[in-house]
Order: structure tokens, then C-alpha cells, then sequence
């Protein structure tokens, strides 16, 4: 279906099953990131804020060099952009379930999963892009100039993936929630507690530093020196593959759950 310029009539297309709808539905949003001022507001925020602190303590204060320069660009771009997705995402399925939205969308021919995935992936390429691309292509250089060389790409795109899946983790997480509550305030509560208290839960039960994001981007004492994304720039063996493994099947599984969850929504 295609929506007309000037009414809210629309037109039949031939998508069918579970994908009725998501051609357009995908296409509204990537034009809310794309069309609009939201993509080059959050490359200014995150490159100034990244990048222009990579820049701060790589050359004013003199006594930073790559090595701790990789580490602290790994926390700078998992930790900080991972509340900004929380937010943007905490609105994504229950702002649209106050306003009405997603009834009115659903009852036109739109399948919720369409409704879902549409969500999940104009987010996730509008957050990846703004968040971890540019400013990780911009990271790259300020770091190959601290070191005098060039870094090696392929140890550098290594590490932004495993920012990227930091990201993703919450992006998932706060999507799933947002399915099964109809509120806002469980859904930001629960996922900025999980964000701010891993290390608080690795003092009561330090498994858990295998099974959450925190390693992924932020060192943690008595594990190794850097962070499993550090130590993948820098060409060294992390501590463990194990978490990037867990987080990559918990996403799948945020994933199916908003998807079974939204499938038995009443509206």
C-alpha cells in the first residue's frame, strides 16, 4: 500500500503474509531519520561529543597515547550512545500505542510484523550510521594519527562491530519492552537500570559479565585491560568471545519476543 499526497487514502500493493505493508512502513521511517533534521542533530551531538573528547585527550593532554586512546574511544562511543538509544526507542512502540497510531496503522491492511520490523530496522540504521559510522570513521583517524600510522582496518571494523552490537543490545532490548508494557516508565526504567547496574550485578554474581554488554565496550577489573572492542582495534586476543556471542543470540531473541508480544496486542 502507498499512502496519497493530501488524504489518508491508500492504494494496494502486492506484498502479503508478514510482509503486508513494510515496503511503506520502512519507507516512513527511514524518512523520519532522513528527511528530517534528526540524522545531522545526532552526527553533530555524537561526533562533538566522541570524537571532540578523543580529540581532548589524544592531543591537549600529551599524556594519552593510542593504546589508551583505543580504550577510552570504545567506552566513549558504547557507553554514551547506548542511553541516547534508550531514549529514542522508549517512545518507538508505546508513544505510538498512547497517540492511537499503531491502532490506526493496523487497521489498514498492515501485518504487525511489518509494523515491527519497519521499527527495528529505520532505527537501527539511522542509530548505526549517526552513532557508530561516522564518528568511528572519524575515531580511526584520530587514532591512526596518535600512532603515526595507519591503523589496520580490518582490526579497527572489528572492534565497531562489537560497538555495534553494544548498541543493538539496547536498541532490541528497549524495543521488547515497549511491546510488553503500555507505558513509558517501565520501559526507560528497566532499560537504563540494566544500563547503569551491570557492574553493580557483577559484585553479587560475576558470571553475569559473560552474559551482559558491559565487557563489550567498558574494561572491568579482573577480567583483562580493555574491553573485548579495544582489544579487537588494537589486534589483541579479548579476554573472552563469549559475551559477544551471548549478546548477538539475546538481540535475536528481544527480536522474536517483540515480534510473538506484538502479534497478541489488543487494541
Amino acid at each position: 500500500m502507498t499512502e496519497t499526497t493530501g488524504n489518508n487514502a491508500f492504494e494496494l500493493v502486492g506484498e502479503r503474509g508478514w510482509r503486508r505493508g513494510f515496503g511503506n512502513l520502512l519507507r516512513a521511517g527511514f524518512n523520519s531519520w532522513w528527511k528530517t533534521s534528526s540524522w545531522w542533530i545526532q552526527v553533530l551531538i555524537w561526533t562533538a561529543m566522541i570524537n571532540g573528547m578523543l580529540a581532548a585527550v589524544l592531543f591537549a593532554s600529551g599524556d594519552i597515547d593510542y593504546v589508551e586512546g583505543t580504550m577510552i574511544y570504545c567506552v566513549f562511543a558504547g557507553l554514551f550512545p547506548s542511553i541516547a538509544v534508550i531514549i529514542i526507542m522508549q517512545g518507538a512502540i508505546v508513544g505510538e500505542k498512547e497517540s492511537g497510531t499503531a491502532a490506526w496503522v493496523l487497521s489498514k491492511p498492515v501485518s504487525r510484523s511489518s509494523f515491527i520490523l519497519s521499527k527495528l530496522i529505520a532505527n537501527s540504521v539511522g542509530v548505526l550510521v549517526t552513532m557508530t559510522l561516522i564518528p568511528g570513521i572519524l575515531a580511526f583517524i584520530e587514532l591512526s594519527i596518535a600512532k603515526g600510522e595507519l591503523l589496520d582496518p580490518i582490526n579497527f571494523l572489528g572492534g565497531l562491530l562489537v560497538i555495534a552490537l553494544n548498541l543493538l543490545y539496547y536498541l532490541t532490548l528497549t524495543l521488547m519492552l515497549g511491546t510488553l508494557f503500555s507505558k513509558r516508565g517501565p520501559v526507560i526504567g528497566i532499560a537504563l537500570a540494566l544500563a547503569f547496574g551491570q557492574q553493580l550485578l557483577f559484585g553479587v554474581l560475576p558470571l553475569l559479565a559473560y552474559v551482559l554488554p558491559w565487557t563489550l565496550v567498558v574494561p572491568i577489573d579482573g577480567l583483562a585491560g580493555e574491553s573485548i572492542a579495544a582489544a579487537l582495534i588494537l589486534g589483541l586476543d579479548p579476554y573472552s568471545i563469549i559475551p559477544v556471542i551471548s549478546i548477538f543470540i539475546q538481540t535475536l531473541i528481544f527480536i522474536a519476543v517483540s515480534l510473538w508480544r506484538f502479534e497478541r496486542e489488543e487494541f
